[in-house]
């Protein structure tokens, strides 16, 4: 009976999961492995699952014998999606963050490393530690540097994360953004002389932005225009833009694969129109609960200009988020690094 649990939790039947453990299925059954339908449930974003399955008894952080924990399991739902709310929930329901897997790492670390930066504030406030090390005595704060995400970075400084931190090797935050290639210009506080209190420039504004179909928000300074129907979003820089179009005719026979499929063909044609030439990655689809989405980074071949879309296929609608950053003499990996965390909070109504 305890073997069904997994079953109705892959089929996403919350009413069968209270059912079963009422009639006295076990709600911590494990695999072989020792992964419960809670982690599989939190590593799949099924929240309904997750709720359920905590009311009626699972233990929320059971641990398997790797280290994995529903927090852990939904943390890296999260940084395939950037979906957190079943994170969100874990955390609301006593969730600890100090847990780790079998590499010391916890989840503010891969929300860290990431660009999560929702993720990293609401592991901050529910008391993750911005001084842990893994086992190989890298922090939250290393990990981000690497992949220069710089925002997270400025929060994790803000937070406490110390600078000076040395890892098993010997190397700095500092050491690890040049690890990851040149860095951005925003990095050079990682080398800036200890101070008390937070380090100068790490005090961001957040700049939020709510409309009937999506939400966002951003850190650092925006301003906000509509163009021919399309949400134009620019930093006060000038050096990345963000344009989020909506389209909402969606017929009652529509396929939404089939309509994410169409968009990301309209979008690259637009773009090689728009540009004369542009080179595309690999287009990247991910499912989150209702919700298709389709994403894939490129740059125009002439200009140098990186961007990065995100194409989301709701079931009433279609929206296309076009981000754009003109900063040629910072490289394409970084880029699209800060892309992934520039739109984190991107939201689908």
């Amino acid at each position: 009976m305890s073997e069904d649990l997994l079953f109705y939790a892959q089929l996403g039947h919350a009413d069968h999961i209270a059912r079963l453990i009422k009639e006295g299925a076990d709600p911590d059954w494990c695999r072989e492995d020792g992964v419960t339908t809670l982690m599989l449930a939190a590593f799949t974003g099924r929240t309904e699952i997750v709720a359920a399955l905590l009311d009626h008894g699972a233990t929320i952080d059971h641990r398997a014998p790797d280290g994995m924990t529903a927090l852990l399991a939904g943390t890296s739902y999260a940084a395939t999606t950037r979906d957190i709310s079943c994170v969100e929930l874990l955390v609301a329901r006593g969730a600890s963050t100090t847990l780790c897997n079998d590499e010391g790492n916890d989840a503010l670390m891969i929300a860290a490393r990431n660009g999560l930066v929702e993720l990293v504030i609401l592991m901050l406030k529910a008391g993750a530690n911005p001084r842990a090390k893994n086992r190989y005595g890298s922090t939250a704060l290393m990990q981000a540097a690497r992949g220069h995400m710089v925002e997270t970075v400025l929060i994790l400084l803000r937070a406490g994360a110390d600078r000076s931190q040395r890892d098993d090797q010997g190397l700095t935050a500092a050491d690890y953004a040049r690890d990851g290639g040149t860095p951005p210009p925003e990095l050079a506080i990682l080398s800036a002389a200890d101070t008390i209190g937070p380090p100068p420039g790490s005090e961001r504004q957040v700049t939020k932005f709510e409309h009937v179909d999506f939400k966002m928000s951003l850190l650092g300074a925006w301003t906000e225009g509509l163009v021919d129907g399309t949400w134009e979003y620019l930093e006060l820089a000038g050096e990345r833009q963000i344009d989020v179009r909506v389209d909402g005719r969606v017929g009652e026979d529509d396929d939404q694969s089939e309509r994410l499929t169409d968009a990301v063909r309209k979008e690259q044609r637009r773009l090689s129109e728009a540009t004369g030439s542009c080179t595309f990655s690999e287009v990247r689809v991910v499912r989150a609960r209702d919700t298709v989405q389709a994403r894939f980074y490129g740059s125009e071949d002439a200009s140098g200009v990186f961007f990065a879309v995100a194409i989301y296929a709701a079931p009433d609608k279609t929206l296309c988020m076009t981000y754009r950053d003109f900063r040629s003499a910072i490289g394409y990996e970084a880029r699209s690094r800060q892309a992934s965390e520039s739109v984190a909070s991107f939201r689908v109504r």
